[in-house]
């Protein structure tokens, strides 16, 4: 026994030589505070794996064109626009807690609303609902994280965070592909697919229990109203909000003109069944978690931009590679190498967009973050949607262009920046610690 504890610790060190510096330690020392919403984020990534797998083809499979899958997610993008404004003033007067837990309920019961709506303005009218609740945990994610994150402990964190979020869409993303088909012979199609919306409603609303156990730190602020327009006029980050959204909103364009519409590719134009949709999706979740886990180890060797820009340009052959895809294999690697290299520097987008900010100033700067993404896909996903109408294959290479016009805005931007986990980059234009971040192109 002492032998094989010995070997184990060998062991230990030298897949801890190999292995990017923290890997394995990934989920220890972290508060009960980052513990509690990981899983509130792995049960709401389950819930969004479920739907990205099972939504559009149930709504397609209901008679509704496209168009009606582009405007519901333009639906929803509206509502984070505005959620991504108003709310991140209420943080000092609400806390994160209570609108987390709200964020939860909106995701849940407007999916479940779906499930039911007899009209296409219905479906698209709840999607409201859920861009709020979407709006609201992307905003308040990245300003939690860096608030409950130790100094030199917020790439652990973030990673830890995106490999969570991953490995839940692998699992929802199962699920949306199996459950159908467990369900089809015993209550039809349509009906298979409606409870397979439900389940993905009841977990999301779960989230909302464990987001009930977060502890809000103080911020601090006056409450009410008069600290709602406090935070705001003490706001003095707008420099780093306007050197974000270029890049944020180009791929965000990008991404909108072709990420709701993957899985009516896969099965419309090369006949996937809905269990191989969710399989594809599954292992292109796996790919981006593995792959992210390299991130800090890469970002501190060629730079934090230089990660980015990198990744990103490498995924362009393969996007570009799919609208030729004649067999589904072939589709099905090229969406597992495309997603794995464009989105595996998240975590460090992440990381880097609350860096050398003001505990107040974060959770506005990562709301005008993501109004900026959330305009562009509102454009990218109505655009698509009416795109795909006519070609499934056209819109890809509009997003290519979009993607590469995104990674050099990324580089004449943000390629001095600096961040505290990484000293040896410089700093930014003006001088101060400073970070910046695009969000997952998906």
């Amino acid at each position: 026994m002492r032998w094989e504890g010995c070997d184990m610790r060998r062991g230990r060190k030298i897949i801890g030589e190999l292995l990017p510096a923290g890997t394995l330690d990934l989920a220890r020392g972290f508060s009960d505070n980052a513990r509690r919403y990981l899983l509130t984020a792995a049960l709401q990534n389950v819930g969004y794996g479920i739907i990205g797998t099972a939504f559009a083809i149930y709504i397609k499979d209901r008679g509704f064109s496209e168009t009606v899958v582009g405007d519901v997610e333009g639906a929803l993008a509206l509502a984070g626009a505005v959620v991504c404004l108003m709310l991140p003033p209420l943080v000092t007067s609400v806390g994160y807690r209570k609108l987390m837990v709200f964020a939860g309920l909106a995701l849940g019961v407007s999916r479940l609303g779906q499930a039911y709506a007899p009209s296409a303005i219905a479906i698209v009218g709840l999607g409201l609902l859920y861009g709020v609740g979407d709006g609201a945990m992307q905003t308040l994610s990245m300003a939690f994280l860096s608030e409950n994150a130790g100094r030199g402990g917020r790439t652990r964190l973030f990673t830890a965070d995106f490999v969570v979020k991953t490995s839940a869409m692998v699992a929802g993303s199962l699920i949306g592909g199996i459950v159908p088909m467990l369900l089809r012979p015993m209550i039809g199609e349509h009906d298979a697919y409606r409870t397979t919306i439900v389940l993905a409603a009841l977990v999301m609303m779960s989230s909302g229990v464990t987001a009930w156990g977060i502890t809000d730190r103080h911020l601090p602020g006056a409450r009410g109203f008069s600290g709602w327009l406090a935070t705001l006029r003490g706001f003095s980050s707008w420099g780093r909000v306007a050197r974000l959204l270029v890049p944020e909103m180009l791929i965000s364009l990008g991404a909108g003109l072709v990420m709701p519409f993957v899985a009516l590719f896969l099965k419309h134009r090369l006949g996937a069944t809905v269990a191989e949709v969710g399989a594809i999706q599954a292992v292109s979740s796996v790919a981006m978690a593995l792959a992210a886990l390299a991130t800090p180890h890469l970002a501190r060797r060629i730079g934090l931009a230089g990660t980015v820009v990198l990744t990103e340009l490498a995924s362009l052959p393969f996007l570009l590679s799919i609208p030729f895809a004649q067999s589904l294999p072939v589709a099905a690697v090229l969406f597992w190498l495309r997603g794995m290299l464009m989105n595996m520097s998240w975590p460090i987008y992440n990381q880097l967009s609350m860096a050398g900010l003001p505990p107040a100033d974060k959770p506005l700067v990562a709301g005008w973050v993501r109004f900026g993404w959330s305009v562009a896909w509102l454009a990218g996903s109505s655009i698509g949607g009416r795109l795909m109408e006519q070609s499934y294959t056209t819109p890809y290479f509009y997003t290519a262009a979009l993607y590469a016009a995104g990674a050099v805005a990324t580089f004449l931007l943000l390629r001095r920046v600096r961040d505290e986990d990484h000293p040896h980059d410089e700093h930014p234009e003006g001088g101060g610690p400073a970070g910046v971040g695009v969000a997952v192109a998906g």
